[in-house]
C-alpha cells in the first residue's frame, strides 16, 4: 500500500511539473518575434530597449496606471467624436475590428497585437481574435509631419460589455504613463457618442500641457475616422 501511495506521489509530482512546463513554455520571448514582420523601426528598437531593461516574456509588462494609482498629478485630456450607428453596432465593431485597420495612418501605425488569450504574436494580415483584456498594442505615433517617430505600448485594462467601456493603459516599462479610457453612449438620436479621455504624464511640462493635447487629438481623430469609414463601408 504504502508503495502505491507512493509512486501515486511520484505520478502527481511529474504530472504537476510537466504542467509548469507546458505553462511556461506557452508564454512568448519577445526575442521570439519576428522582428521582419513589424514595420516601423521604432517598435523594433523598442522591443530590442524593452530586452535590455530586463523584459523576458510578453507577460512581463505591466500597465503604469491602474485602480490603485494616484492619478492626482497626471494631465487630464478629453474629447468627444459622434458616430451615426448606435452604440451597440459600434461597440461591435470595436471589439472585432483588425487594430491594423483602424489604427493606421499618417500620425499612428499598428506594429503588431501580443494576445494573451492565444499566446500569440498577431500581426497586419493575421487573424484577429477580437479584443481582450490584457492585449498588448504596439504603435507608432508620427508628430511633426513624420519628422519624429516613437513607439507607444497600450495594455487593455478593461473591457466593461454593460457600461460599453474600455481602458487602455501605457505599458509602466515605457516613457510615458497613464492611461486612456473610451466609453460609448447614446447621442440621443440613434448615433454614439465616444467620449475619449486621456490622463498621462512624463514629467516635461511642455509636452504635456502644450504638445501631448495636440498630438493626442490628432492620433485618436485619425483612429476614430477610420472606425467611421469602417463601419460605413459595411452599412451599418
Amino acid at each position: 500500500m504504502n508503495q502505491a501511495v507512493s509512486g501515486f506521489h511520484k505520478y502527481l509530482l511529474i504530472v504537476l511539473f510537466s504542467m509548469s512546463q507546458a505553462a511556461g513554455q506557452a508564454q512568448t520571448r519577445l526575442s521570439e518575434v519576428d522582428t521582419g514582420r513589424i514595420a516601423p523601426k521604432s517598435i523594433r528598437r523598442f522591443l530590442k530597449q524593452q530586452e535590455k531593461l530586463g523584459m523576458v516574456w510578453f507577460e512581463d509588462f505591466r500597465p503604469s496606471v491602474d485602480e490603485t494609482t494616484d492619478t492626482n498629478r497626471f494631465n487630464l485630456n478629453c474629447h468627444r467624436f459622434h458616430l451615426r450607428q448606435s452604440p451597440a453596432t459600434a461597440w461591435h465593431a470595436i471589439l472585432t475590428t483588425p487594430p491594423s485597420q483602424i489604427w493606421q495612418g499618417r500620425t499612428v501605425s499598428c506594429g503588431f497585437i501580443y494576445s494573451p488569450g492565444s499566446q500569440r504574436v498577431i500581426f497586419p494580415g493575421d487573424n484577429y481574435p477580437g479584443l481582450e483584456p490584457g492585449q498588448i498594442f504596439f504603435i507608432e505615433l508620427r508628430i511633426l509631419f513624420g519628422l519624429v517617430k516613437f513607439p507607444v505600448g497600450l495594455v487593455v485594462t478593461k473591457v466593461d460589455q454593460g457600461q460599453r467601456t474600455i481602458t487602455f493603459s501605457y505599458v509602466s516599462s515605457g516613457p510615458s504613463k497613464g492611461a486612456q479610457t473610451i466609453r460609448l453612449v447614446d447621442d440621443g438620436k440613434g448615433g454614439t457618442e465616444i467620449q475619449h479621455s486621456a490622463l498621462h504624464q512624463t514629467g516635461n511640462v511642455i509636452r504635456d500641457r502644450a504638445l501631448y493635447p495636440i498630438y493626442h487629438r490628432q492620433a485618436i481623430g485619425e483612429v476614430y475616422r477610420n472606425l467611421k469609414l469602417q463601419l460605413d463601408r459595411l452599412d451599418y
